[in-house]
């Protein structure tokens, strides 16, 4: 047993290595495929807001050279302020204005701005403040240090290799925001423009400088579409709160900027109603703009999701924060410990069931074992004991008629022995294989419990001991089988001389007395008793609490457990404890026969 002990410790230790592996790697997949999928939903919010975007920048980008020296219409959009151009002469001309057109000055308020803006470029060197680390058109999600306020370079994290960064299949998707590609091919054409050669530069930046008088507003609309190259679009943060998106454009060797100014809270709200849509994410998603020039407040702490979006050129100096609530429908962890519990007591109690099998499998093998030694050892003694007695007694070595006479008995007592041997053998052997039958009665058990005491005295008075017998009178009548019975009480008694050998007093009580309604018989010796850890298993075949090598007490281990199967038959029931002031008593109750 000791061994596979051993055995099963080893199996359970090497179990335990790969389910430990496949429990740290569900959860690793649920815990991934949370954030894939909040990733999933934030970068369709930002491909969104950037699809919004690129139809506003293609519908100003489309605007003819001539429609602003004509004069704009009021956009009916909420966050376009006006249209504005700045002509050669640096005169600043504003058009129409949306939500500010009824206000007195919005025109006015549109040119202050742009003048303060072109006043401001030609002091500072142009392009926006170094202090957005995040490249155009990326999201990233806001992890823990940024939420501490430690600030992540981008750059850096975009030019890791893939194995540092941990990168998947899922991140390359990220690089796939459709509003982002459909302004690759525009910002390509806003390169080659702001730098097709430096003489060109000279040449625009000192048109734009000139102190000229602007052409002739007939001369303007004179010029067809096709002779005038219009560039794309560059987009500037004003002042935190507004945005400028506007092209230069060369007309003989003269240059104009024409462009749109854009209130950047009303574009935020345009921004967040087309990403977060009326499909009730907004109920899960918060979203907050800000500018290179006006850094967006704290992030909400609380919460596990959090993406920043940098939107692409023109808008780069525009980014957006989204702040995921756990969306609902989701796997959670929760399911996967769940899960691992359950696995857990399902390997644990199989682990103890097979445990538990093969330890009674090789128990009872070796119990059989046992009992096979055993039982030759107790067939052996009393046929040797026969065959001594019998060779004397043939050989005429005995001349006494007294001692031939004890020679008889002893023959006849180790006979008696042989036969009860065999029978409980056989008997064992019927209740295994069910063919044992019983046939219930309906009586007093009494008058069977004095035929087994008289016939056993001698035996027992021969073996040093008293047997005191103690029967209640009028005992109720009990259902029970007279042999089956008598082989009860005949394999008690013999048990408790057997291990009593050593009692004081040396005395077997057989009681009959009444007990709930029925009858309960008790076989009780005077002996040492039973080891508490065995008391559970005395009546299990071929058990034996002492060690077959160095037990002092003959026996099988068959006795006790064919007593068993004798009671159940009858449908009695037999327990065993140790009783009070010293000794083991066993307990046979019968049920009382039903009237008839």
């Amino acid at each position: 047993m000791r061994r596979i002990r051993l055995l099963f410790l080893a199996f359970s230790l090497a179990l335990l290595g790969p389910v430990a592996l496949l429990v740290h790697r569900a959860l690793q997949s649920v815990t991934l495929e949370r954030q894939m999928r909040h990733q999933a939903v934030a970068e369709r919010v930002f491909d969104e807001m950037e699809r919004s975007l690129s139809r506003l920048l293609e519908r100003e980008e489309e605007r003819p050279f001539d429609e602003y020296a004509a004069g704009i219409e009021a956009s009916a959009l909420p966050f376009v302020l006006g249209h504005f151009q700045v002509d050669p002469d640096g005169t600043i001309r504003a058009f129409g204005a949306a939500a500010a057109a009824e206000r007195a000055g919005a025109r006015a308020e549109v040119e202050r701005l742009v003048a303060t803006y072109w006043r401001a470029a030609r002091t500072v060197p142009s392009g926006q403040p170094a202090t957005v680390s995040q490249l155009p058109g990326t999201t990233i999600e806001i992890g823990k240090d940024a939420r501490q306020g430690v600030a992540v370079d981008e750059s850096k994290r975009r030019d890791a290799p893939a194995s540092a960064m941990g990168v998947s299949a899922f991140d390359a998707l990220r690089s796939l925001n459709k509003g982002v590609l459909e302004r690759a091919e525009r910002q390509r054409k806003v390169l080659e423009y702001e730098r097709p050669d430096e003489g060109a530069r000279d040449r625009s930046r000192n048109a734009l400088d000139a102190e000229t008088a602007p052409a002739p507003r007939e001369e303007m609309l004179g010029v067809a579409d096709s002779e005038i190259e219009l560039p794309p679009m560059v987009g500037r943060v004003v002042d935190g709160e507004h945005l400028l998106l506007y092209r230069t454009v060369l007309r003989e060797n003269r240059g104009y900027r024409q462009g749109v100014l854009l209130d950047v809270q009303r574009l935020a709200t345009w921004l967040r109603e087309q990403g977060l849509g009326s499909d009730g994410l907004a109920a899960h998603a918060e979203a907050s703009f800000a500018t290179t020039l006006q850094p967006a407040s704290g992030l909400a702490a609380e919460s596990p999701f959090i993406y920043q979006h940098r939107f692409a050129d023109p808008f780069d100096g525009l980014s957006a924060r989204l702040v995921l609530q756990p969306l609902p429908g989701l796997g959670s962890v929760t399911y996967v410990y769940a899960l691992c519990a359950l696995l857990a007591a399902t390997a644990g109690l199989g682990l103890a069931a097979l445990y538990r099998m093969v330890s009674v499998t090789v128990s009872y093998a070796e119990r059989r074992s046992n009992f096979v030694a055993a039982v030759s050892h107790e067939l052996k003694t009393p046929l040797t004991a026969i065959r001594m007695y019998g060779e004397m007694l043939r050989d005429g070595m005995v001349a006494s008629d007294v001692k031939r006479g004890e020679y008889y008995r002893h023959i006849t007592a180790e006979s008696e022995r042989l036969s009860r041997l065999i029978n409980n053998v056989l008997e064992f052997s019927r209740l295994e294989k069910g063919t044992r039958d019983v046939t219930l009665v309906a009586g007093a058990v009494a008058p069977v419990v004095h035929e087994v005491a008289e016939l056993l005295r001698p035996h027992i008075e021969g073996e040093g001991f008293e047997l005191r017998v103690v029967v209640e009178p009028a005992l109720p009548p009990v259902r029970y089988d007279r042999d089956a019975l008598m082989q009860v009480l005949w394999n008690l008694v013999d048990n408790a001389v057997k291990y009593a050998r050593d009692a004081s007093p040396k005395r077997i009580d057989l009681c009959c007395r009444s007990h709930d309604g029925g009858v309960a018989v008790t076989v009780r010796d005077h002996g040492a008793g039973v080891p508490a850890r065995h008391v559970g298993r005395i009546f299990e075949p071929f058990y034996r609490g002492e060690n077959e090598l160095t037990r002092r007490s003959k026996g099988t281990g068959l006795g006790l457990a064919l007593v068993r199967g004798l009671v159940e038959r009858m449908g009695a029931r037999v327990t065993g404890r140790n009783a009070l002031g010293g000794g083991f008593e066993v307990e046979v109750a019968f049920r009382a026969a039903p009237p008839s």
